[in-house]
């Protein structure tokens, strides 16, 4: 990925950070042919200008017992989208929420154990909302570009 607001050593310390949030900052250097000094001043400066926000790890959801991937495209009644949003958001199945320009649309993805999970998540979790209108669920099939930029 091409950052273009950021030299070339800081580009691809962010590159090999998305691969391996991990890797030790000497690791780092020596791929890049600088010091660990100089990398962990790199990456501080990158947190602190807001571009590195956090370390984190990816989960294999499907090893947890949740292999199904899904989103929802949610309308709501305009007056009550950031409530149901917020409601939403605290559900632990729920992976990431977004409002979405057009009419009260809400874009939520979740991840679950089943179908037999779905139907009891669709009419338990979201149609009980007062406020929805009407939900989109697409199931997803294949992943091509894990999680990251």
């Amino acid at each position: 990925m091409v950052l273009p607001h950021l030299d070339e050593i800081d580009q691809r310390i962010v590159n090999l950070l998305l691969e391996n949030g991990r890797l030790p900052y000497a690791k780092i250097g020596e791929s890049l042919c600088l010091s660990r000094v100089a990398i962990q001043k790199r990456v501080e400066s990158l947190i602190e200008d807001g571009i590195i926000e956090h370390f984190t790890i990816r989960v294999n959801v499907a090893k947890l017992g949740k292999p199904v991937a899904v989103y929802f495209e949610i309308v709501v009644e305009p007056r009550l989208a950031e409530q149901i949003g917020y409601q939403l958001a605290e559900l632990p199945d729920v992976i990431n929420i977004y409002q979405m320009t057009g009419p009260s649309t809400l874009h939520m993805q979740a991840h679950l154990r089943d179908e037999e999970e779905l139907e009891k998540f669709l009419y338990e979790k979201i149609f009980a909302l007062e406020g929805v209108v009407s939900v989109d669920t697409q199931l997803v099939i294949r992943n091509f570009k894990p999680t990251g930029i």
